[in-house]
């Protein structure tokens, strides 16, 4: 039942059931006092869905909701910052930059993406919030601090494609047959 403007209302009711749980997801990270990394995560693996099952358009859509009702229903605000500016937006990065097919230039817009969004992170939390850095970098180098963030990026990317490719292997007839 669609539309001549792509719009559909099972696609509309999709994006709003993952928009509204990854906005719950995103409210527990702030609640959770263990695991924050992973319901960002996980936020960020249901927007994915939306993009796979609707399209990069509601993947948009959804991804402003998501972030707008975030930053009304959490509590500590702050809290909301990296959903907004790396694993939310990541999630459709991500697909814009795999349409590509163009593996070594993926990987330098991917890591160029992660390195700007880190960049931002961090004047964000020492210059406005005023948050200190911790002990951390007392006994760790910044070059070493960030070449092992890099590694994680990587292995998050990495742990992304499974999900996706999980997703579309194993979840997406039972999702596709139901809605």
């Amino acid at each position: 039942m669609g539309n001549s403007n792509g719009f559909s209302s099972k696609k509309i009711a999709l994006s709003g059931i993952l928009t509204a749980l990854s906005s719950a997801v995103l409210l527990l990270e702030n609640i959770s006092p263990t695991g924050k990394l992973g319901f960002y995560v996980l936020s960020a693996f249901l927007l994915s869905v939306v993009i796979m099952e609707c399209g990069l358009t509601y993947g948009w859509v959804s991804y402003i909701a998501i972030s707008l009702i975030s930053l009304l229903i959490v509590p500590e605000k702050t809290a909301v910052f990296p959903y907004i500016m790396f694993f939310g937006i990541y999630a459709l990065v991500k697909s814009h930059i795999e349409r590509l097919d163009k593996l070594v230039f993926e990987w330098i817009l991917k890591f160029a993406f992660f390195n700007v969004s880190l960049y931002f992170l961090w004047n964000i939390a020492v210059n406005v919030l005023q948050l200190v850095p911790g002990r951390l970098f007392e006994l760790l180098p910044v070059a070493v601090i960030i070449i092992v963030l890099q590694i994680l990026f990587f292995l998050f990317d990495w742990l992304f494609s499974l999900w996706t490719q999980y997703y579309i292997q194993k979840i997406q007839s039972k999702i596709r047959r139901n809605f």
